[in-house]
């Protein structure tokens, strides 16, 4: 005879086929609110899409909401994608953005021999998702992997923030301008000429602000629809950065982004 499956298996088998059924049901309430988010849904929209007693739906809409996946308006009585989601899309599109230009920072810091970053713009900061240390001797670590700073403040920062129209650069710089006093005392007319800076010379160019004695260099990253999607930076101590050499360097950064960008980069 084959053996008896214990007391209890049975019931413990079906908690477990209801459980695996309500996260369905969970993320069918969520894909219905992410088809609906630009104009919002109701519950008993959202229940009668997804085939729910109103109860149900209501009960998991609230476990949602509480998870920050969704968000409820009580004045509209509509549901809306939470900001949760877009941290989610956010690490995913981050962890994108370092597997694609990899590559092009290895041959930097190859090239260069000097510490190269990959930053992407996140709100009114720059985040730092990427990090390849060159040869030489003196490892110029101004960021770590995950930092942020101040839209403005830094190589990479400064691409970023010049890349943008100029209507939110003034927004950003409002935005962040009592943050800027805690690199070097800096002040939104500092920044404002670093921007001029890099609208003259197409790259970024910024001293001290992390590390004394250390100087960065950055360039903008564009898709191929002309948007600014990163910035790419290096970092070297300051007698490895005289004007011949930020030349030198910049070229070798315009190249590799330029290669990557090329149908078979």
């Amino acid at each position: 005879m084959p053996p008896q499956a214990p007391i209890g298996a049975d019931q413990e088998t079906k908690k477990s086929q209801r459980g695996v059924q309500s996260i369905h049901r969970a993320i069918g309430l969520l894909r219905t609110v992410v088809a609906n988010n630009e104009r919002g849904i109701s519950l008993a929209a959202l229940a009668r899409e997804c085939g729910l007693h109103v109860a149900t739906a209501r009960r998991m809409l609230g476990a949602l909401e509480t998870e920050g996946l969704i968000n409820y308006d009580s004045v509209t009585k509509l549901y809306h994608l939470g900001i949760e989601l877009f941290y989610f899309g956010a690490a995913a599109y981050q962890f994108q953005m370092r597997d694609r230009y990899r590559h092009v920072l290895e041959r930097i810091a190859q090239r260069t021999e000097d510490t190269a970053f990959l930053l992407v713009r996140s709100g009114n900061d720059a985040l730092v998702i990427d990090r390849v240390e060159g040869a030489f001797p003196i490892r110029t670590l101004t960021h770590e992997v995950g930092q942020r700073s101040p839209l403005g403040m830094g190589a990479g920062s400064t691409a970023l923030l010049a890349s943008l129209p100029e209507k939110k650069i003034r927004a950003v710089i409002q935005a962040n301008k009592r943050r800027y006093a805690q690199y070097k005392n800096s002040t939104p007319e500092d920044v404002w000429r670093l921007v001029e800076h890099f609208r003259e010379r197409g790259y970024s160019l910024t001293g001290g602000l992390f590390i004394p004695e250390a100087m960065g260099l950055g360039r903008a990253v564009r898709d191929a629809s002309g948007e600014v999607v990163a910035a790419i930076s290096v970092a070297a101590i300051n007698q490895r950065m005289d004007p011949e050499r930020r030349e030198i360097v910049a070229e070798i950064i315009k190249q590799e982004i330029e290669a990557m960008e090329k149908p078979n980069g």
